[in-house]
């Protein structure tokens, strides 16, 4: 029997459509359509039943789909298990990481450890994701460490806090923050600005909060990538939130960074915790560890 029908026949239960199944399969309709009924065929009993509302399982089927799902669940781990295996010994690291944070830890850094630990563990970094998409890739085994802006709230992930700052009011040198040593965000009052949207970027979430109900009139616009902050911001004569790394990255544009006292920001190493470190997973954290930066 081909394995693959397990998947069809949950799919096929799950949307109740040969079409819709069909696309989420990535297989034609027809092919899906055959698929089954060779297995119901070799079977000898009828797996689904159609009616107007499109096709659901028959108590048959429900055993069969029943089956289908722990096969299937077995088949994951399975797969799983031996990836992990396969990355043991290959002694392979992969590291995902959240967009913007390769400006504080470079990926030069990170993988010098690839020719500095003792065990010939190799660093393999994977495409930079928002925090969720990075967060997902996590628990979902597609790496064994990621870097994550914080707050980290989820609770099947271990977390070891690579950087502590504060955020930055980036103003106009003629704008009355830039005298300050440091501000607060009830300072950004009647204030026009841009920051990096809160609903991709965790860090910001709070900050979009306190603004809202700390500095009246505060006018925010948002964008996806913090170079599209920095370059509204210019184009406007007006502020943008961002980070130190940023700050630094524009330093003979008229424009000056204010640490805001009360907006921290950082970010942490993270990976599962059902997940058994090995002797270089330990030794990779150890290192990561020794490029942090706390500047509070």
């Amino acid at each position: 029997m081909d394995t693959r029908v397990f998947a069809y026949v949950a799919k096929l239960a799950d949307t109740g459509s040969y079409a819709r199944a069909a696309q989420e399969l990535f297989i034609t309709k027809q092919g899906l359509a055959s698929a089954i009924e060779r297995l119901e065929r070799s079977m000898g009993v009828p797996l689904f039943e159609a009616d107007r509302k499109g096709v659901r399982l028959t108590e048959y089927g429900h055993v069969f789909c029943s089956f289908s799902r722990m096969f299937e669940e077995r088949h994951r781990a399975m797969m799983d298990e031996i990836e992990q295996m396969r990355r043991r010994e290959e002694r392979a690291v992969t590291l995902a990481a959240s967009t913007g944070l390769f400006n504080v830890i470079t990926r030069e850094d990170i993988c010098a450890f690839s020719e500095r630990n003792a065990w010939g563990a190799r660093v393999k970094i994977l495409r930079a994701v928002l925090d969720r998409d990075c967060e997902t890739m996590l628990l979902e085994k597609a790496c064994d460490f990621a870097l994550l802006n914080n707050p980290i709230c989820n609770e099947q992930l271990v977390t070891v806090p690579l950087h502590k700052d504060m955020m930055f009011f980036w103003v106009p040198a003629a704008h009355p923050l830039a005298v300050r040593g440091t501000a607060s965000l009830a300072d950004a009052e009647g204030c026009e600005g841009a920051c990096l949207s809160p609903d991709e970027y965790v860090s910001l979430v709070p900050v979009a909060e306190r603004l809202a109900r700390e500095a009246p009139g505060c006018s925010l616009s948002y964008a996806d990538q913090m170079i599209e902050v920095l370059e509204r911001a210019m184009d406007r004569g007006t502020m943008a939130i961002t980070v130190r790394s940023h700050v630094h990255s524009f330093p003979h544009e008229g424009y000056v960074g204010v640490p805001i006292e009360d907006a921290p920001w950082g970010f942490s190493v993270a990976y599962r915790r059902d997940r058994l470190l090995s002797r270089w997973d330990e030794a990779f954290l150890a290192y990561l560890s020794s490029l942090a930066t706390f500047y509070c």
